[in-house]
């Protein structure tokens, strides 16, 4: 028998152990009711919905998703310890070597899921997302495939996802999950997409082998081990748009079928395809042209605008240009306005501590929304369309109007695109405002002191009001899709 040299034995454990890693079976799933967050939704249906050969998530989960409004994006990983971004080794072009030791410095000993969690919470935010894995492939929970992992190569060796969905259980906020396609860690992620070209990986691959790994490991983080998940906010298709076969309708049946409350968005560049449950836009309201990878088309099904407190996604020392208290709930109305939730990132320090220009504004904007969260929170938008100065919300049951003065609108006899059976119109602190209805709505703002954030005005009216058309008041968009 050929004596093996110890370099040689090393390869062929290793060997093994990514083909048993690699092979073994699914996690088993662990039963899961309906979950905590979605208490008092029961009646819209919790069984998934199927359509043909589709499933989507329950009814339930997309009455609740459209209720929820306002939730915390988090960007974090190995990449915040260099302070730049979280496309720290593609803009650098970092060797996989190299990008690795990154790992080493990464022991984020201040972080504090409770701590976490309650900002969110105190903010009036209803979900979390946070990235399980961004396009480095790091893997920011205990994963059994592959050591590129939390628990296998930093200095911390806790599972940060497990941490902070206990305590999103525990303080009844939903928990999601942002997760990449895109892996440019992985051997077998062949053909390049347009990015990641330059980490020093072979240049071959099985992509089929990379997509059973990714699965495998979506199969780990949906298996109940990890609670319910709320969302799942997949993201990298984009960077190979041809030749390639992402399986999607097998990822997509993977989670439903484990979680089938769990709610898909992903692709911004179109409508959503099969299995994805809400559409998602990139620093941009729904239909806004302000973000030139999303598309124009808005659909019918729920949406959500995900966008920065500043203007980084991953954190970045240097970055200090946070946006304003006006700024935040003129987003988070704005998109309330037109049937969208807002999806505000945070991307922490390497230390786990949140910056105090973060909680400050989480602070702010809580004040704010225990104040008027009543006009934003479980209301539908409309029926005015979005006007250049301001936006109008209906509560779900349609006991209530609110109309939102966002911007000053040049005048004191507003024209509201709106007609139907007016009674009252009443400041949000309940003083009479003078109006008249005939072709529209025209409300008497002289005596009704503008707010410098958001004058809120309570509409009250017997049956529907229907929006009508004033061209000189509605801003350049497209049509829905749905």
């Amino acid at each position: 028998m050929m004596k093996l040299k110890f370099p040689q034995f090393c390869a062929i454990g290793f060997t093994f152990f990514l083909w048993v890693s690699c092979t073994r079976e699914a996690p088993p799933v662990k039963k899961v009711d309906v979950p905590y967050y979605l208490k008092g939704y029961e009646s819209y249906g919790t069984a998934p919905q199927i359509n043909g050969d589709t499933l989507r998530a329950s009814k339930a989960a997309y009455e609740w998703y459209r209720d929820a409004t306002f939730g915390m994006f988090i960007h974090w990983g190995v990449y915040s310890v260099e302070k730049k971004h979280e496309w720290e080794m593609e803009v650098r072009q970092w060797k996989i070597e190299d990008y690795e030791k990154l790992a080493d410095r990464f022991d984020p000993v201040q972080f504090d899921p409770k701590e976490w969690v309650s900002l969110a919470k105190e903010a009036g935010m209803k979900y979390i997302v946070i990235t399980s894995k961004h396009h480095d492939g790091f893997a920011m929970w205990d994963t059994k495939l592959g050591d590129w992992n939390i628990m296998d190569r930093t200095p911390y060796k806790k599972d940060i996802i497990k941490m902070l969905s206990e305590e999103c259980q525990k303080q009844g906020i939903a928990f999601g999950l942002y997760h990449s396609h895109i892996d440019w860690h992985h051997p077998d992620f062949y053909p390049r997409g347009e990015t990641g070209q330059h980490t020093g990986r072979p240049e071959s691959g099985d992509f089929d082998k990379y997509i059973d790994y990714m699965n495998a490991q979506v199969a780990e983080l949906s298996s109940g081990e990890y609670g319910p998940i709320s969302s799942w906010w997949f993201d990298g298709v984009w960077d190979i748009k041809e030749g390639v076969d992402w399986r999607l309708k097998e990822t997509y049946d993977l989670v439903h079928k484990n979680l089938p409350h769990s709610m898909i968005g992903n692709n911004r560049f179109s409508v959503p395809q099969y299995g994805e449950d809400y559409q998602v836009f990139e620093r941009s309201l729904p239909g806004h042209d302000t973000y030139d990878a999303n598309t124009k088309i808005v659909s019918g099904y729920p949406l959500e605008s995900a966008d920065t407190m500043n203007k980084h996604w991953g954190y970045n020392e240097e970055d200090s240009a946070f946006k304003s208290l006006k700024q935040l709930v003129h987003y988070l109305v704005r998109a309330a306005g037109i049937n969208g939730n807002l999806l505000l990132n945070v991307g922490p320090p390497p230390t786990g501590k949140f910056q105090d220009e973060v909680i400050e504004r989480l602070k702010e904007i809580g004040e704010w929304n225990r104040q008027n969260g009543e006009a934003v929170f479980k209301t539908r938008g409309g029926p005015m369309v979005e006007q250049t100065w301001g936006v109008m919300t209906t509560a779900k049951d349609d006991s209530k109007t609110f109309l939102h003065i966002l911007d000053d609108p040049g005048t004191t006899l507003l024209d509201v695109p709106v007609k139907g059976t007016v009674t009252s119109v009443k400041s949000f602190s309940g003083h009479e405002v003078p109006f008249t209805v005939d072709d529209h709505l025209q409300i008497d703002l002289s005596s009704v002191p503008l707010d410098d954030i958001d004058t809120i005005l309570i509409i009250e009216k017997e049956g529907q009001l229907s929006p009508v058309r004033l061209d000189s008041h509605s801003p350049d968009r497209e049509e829905n899709a749905g």
